[in-house]
């Protein structure tokens, strides 16, 4: 058995459960739900749920009142998609942060947002010294869109773990999903600096800088050009025109010319420097080419702006129905908060 346990331990499941098949359940109660468990946690890192389970229900009926057998039969059962089972298993561990984090686990994937809520926070309540207890809490109220609930949650936790770039960045993504873009590029600016290493939020970061209302804060800016070129340069655009700055502008101008012919960015961000210098044939070209790119409802807009400017009625006409179109066909916003949480779920696993 302890040659099993090893190879479980090295991940090498098959290995273990050749094994376990001939080996002979030791007496003694303790022996036989470490047995037991033993297998289950072979079976499930096989993938067998159903044997996980199974073996889990026979650990269990050797010591009914156990509450860690208990809510490990609920892990299992929960991986076996077995939830009713799994709330009534997970319901003996209810006194524990694990138990609570758990029953909240099994309620999202019954679809009760509300009492998978209520669980982390309960875990929360139960463990106020372990931080992916409030990152439970925080990101099941970000997936149900209740954002400004998680910005609360996350800004009364980041004091206890001031070293946590994790509750940083979801604080950022909240915000973000909340419309709250400065503040989001603030968060995500703190989160870099303590995790420098977590490549996914420059991305985020950047496309909270693109829809801010302001030219991004220097340190914000600094981390971008690090690591997205081109948004760097769309950034250096913005505060050129907002400043006045005309070095600064030719020299993002030069950028965004260079870069690769298929970068819907740069051809966007290329049209409004020309539309804002009323250099309107110019602003047709790359408007043109940025509607190509990336048909938005916003890109149809600012080109059919362009076509009215350059008297080519029904072409702008075109491009107003396109818009509308394209905001029939989905919100672009929710989709691009949606996809900033599930990199958010990715980037903790």
């Amino acid at each position: 058995m302890e040659q099993a346990v090893q190879f479980a331990r090295e991940r090498r499941y098959a290995e273990a459960r050749r094994l376990l098949e001939s080996a002979v359940e030791p007496a003694g109660t303790t022996q036989r739900i470490a047995f037991h468990r033993l297998k289950a946690a072979v079976a499930s890192g096989l993938g067998d749920t159903a044997a996980a389970v199974n073996e889990m229900r026979s650990a269990l009926a050797l010591a009914p009142g156990d509450a860690g057998l208990q809510t490990a039969t609920a892990a299992a059962e929960l991986q076996a998609g077995l939830l009713d089972d799994a709330v009534a298993h997970a319901q003996g561990g209810a006194g524990t942060a694990v138990g609570q984090a758990l029953l909240g686990d099994i309620q999202e994937k019954r679809g009760q947002y509300l009492e998978a809520a209520k669980s982390y926070q309960a875990a929360v309540v139960l463990a106020p010294d372990r931080e992916q207890y409030r990152i439970a809490l925080a990101l099941e109220l970000v997936q149900h869109h209740t954002f400004e609930a998680a910005v609360a949650v996350l800004e009364q936790a980041i004091p206890r773990f001031p070293k946590s770039a994790r509750l940083r960045v979801l604080l950022g993504v909240a915000q973000y999903a909340a419309g709250r873009y400065e503040d989001a590029e603030a968060a995500l600016t703190d989160a870099l600096e303590l995790g420098p290493e977590l490549e996914p939020v420059y991305g985020y970061l950047a496309q909270a800088a693109l829809e801010a209302p302001s030219a991004p804060p220097e340190r914000a800016l600094k981390a971008i050009c690090t690591r997205e070129p081109i948004v760097c340069s769309v950034l250096k655009a913005r505060s050129a025109r907002a400043t006045g700055d005309a070095g600064l502008e030719a020299q993002a101008i030069a950028e965004l010319k260079r870069a690769p012919k298929n970068n819907a960015m740069a051809h966007c961000e290329l049209g409004r420097v020309y539309q804002a210098a009323a250099q309107w044939t110019e602003a047709r070209v790359e408007f043109e080419a940025c509607v190509q790119l990336d048909p938005s409802a916003q890109n149809h807009y600012r080109l059919g702006l362009v076509y009215n400017r350059l008297g080519l009625a029904e072409l702008a006409v075109k491009q107003m129905e396109l818009r509308k179109a394209a905001e029939e066909r989905g919100a672009e916003d929710t989709a691009r908060r949606q996809s900033a949480v599930r990199a958010f779920q990715y980037l903790i696993k």
